[in-house]
């Protein structure tokens, strides 16, 4: 890859010659990714939970395909590489709200471990995945766009920097709530694959995404302006991470390749019911059809009061999973290994 940040095209979008088989490359490697969790959705009927993955590895392909294009001696088109950088930055927040549905569904199938209410986590993270969505788009409108004021261009870095930091702050809630859930499942003895391996290709995904973060972090924060404006004009300002290709390939588009073929190795569907009122009983064993853990509270109150801590109407719904007949640690004393429905 180029690291040529001096002899660029004249009147390039780009600091450095982009390098065509790169974007070839992850081009049809995301839409290889994204065919395969085509496949696997309807292999295992499981759309609810992976709809996103697909979906996701769709506008990285376009992202890629846009990017090959304009490697293609069109590096002085605007339009093209806006509509690059705008799929790229769009595809990470839609990954971690994936992320954030399969620790929905793995607290519908554990509910007695559950830190909160799956419904209101959703609720909750996908508002918050709007927030950074429109974030990346406005920020990503004004710093491409070449002709705009010097105080344009710096709202568009500052919206930029937010969508960034509230992705750090989404992943680490994520973490937290995983944690949490997680400790608690092997405290009550529910070991099994059904709900291990799922939750570590979880941790795995989020933290790759963290690493894509960090380093858009870095990028971000440590140059004066990311427009490109000052990557024609200014490019001996910026940073390493910035001036030299390799680091986004190897710290954004690798990484966030991994986190979607983390999920085609680990697929949902392997492991967890399609149909939220299918749980795992106490035993760690059994698994039982409920009546779907609901939260009849509005979507106001759930966005205000995720753990329905100023208001309870209809947010503290009965614990149905408590008279089933099941008991914690009965698998480990060798009972309740029967299965039923």
């Amino acid at each position: 890859m180029s690291n040529d940040t001096s002899g660029t095209v004249p009147g390039s979008v780009y600091i450095y010659e982009p390098n065509r088989a790169a974007s070839i490359f992850f081009a049809a490697a995301f839409l290889a990714s994204g065919l395969f969790h085509v496949w696997q959705c309807l292999w295992y009927h499981h759309w609810k939970v992976t709809a996103l993955l697909p979906f996701s590895c769709a506008l990285l392909t376009a992202a890629f395909a846009t990017r090959a294009y304009g490697a293609f001696n069109h590096y002085d088109d605007a339009q093209v590489y806006t509509a690059s950088t705008l799929l790229m930055y769009m595809s990470p927040p839609l990954l971690q709200l994936s992320n954030f549905l399969l620790l929905a569904r793995l607290f519908h199938f554990v509910p007695y471990f559950s830190p909160m209410h799956p419904s209101r986590m959703l609720v909750t993270f996908a508002s918050l995945a709007a927030v950074i969505e429109l974030l990346t788009i406005a920020g990503t409108a004004y710093l491409t766009n070449r002709d705009l004021p010097d105080k344009s261009l710096r709202v568009g870095d500052t919206l930029a920097k937010a969508a960034l930091v509230v992705q750090l702050l989404v992943a680490g809630l994520f973490f937290l709530l995983a944690g949490i859930f997680h400790r608690c499942c092997r405290a009550g003895g529910i070991r099994t694959p059904r709900v291990t391996y799922p939750l570590v290709a979880a941790y795995g995904s989020m933290v790759l995404l963290v690493g894509r973060t960090v380093y858009r972090m870095v990028e971000h924060f440590g140059s004066p302006l990311l427009s490109t404006r000052v990557l024609a004009e200014e490019p001996l300002s910026l940073g390493p991470a910035v001036r030299y290709e390799w680091y986004f390939y190897v710290f954004d588009a690798a990484l966030v390749l991994l986190a979607v073929v983390v999920w085609n190795v680990v697929h949902p569907g392997r492991f967890l019911p399609e149909d939220p009122r299918r749980y795992l009983a106490q035993d760690g064993v059994t698994v039982l059809t409920g009546p779907e853990w609901k939260d009849s509270r509005s979507l106001t109150e759930t966005f205000f009061d995720p753990f329905a801590m100023l208001t309870t109407r209809g947010g503290h719904q009965k614990q149905f999973w408590e008279h089933n007949g099941y008991a914690l640690g009965a698998a480990r004393r060798g009972a309740g290994t029967t299965r039923r429905t």
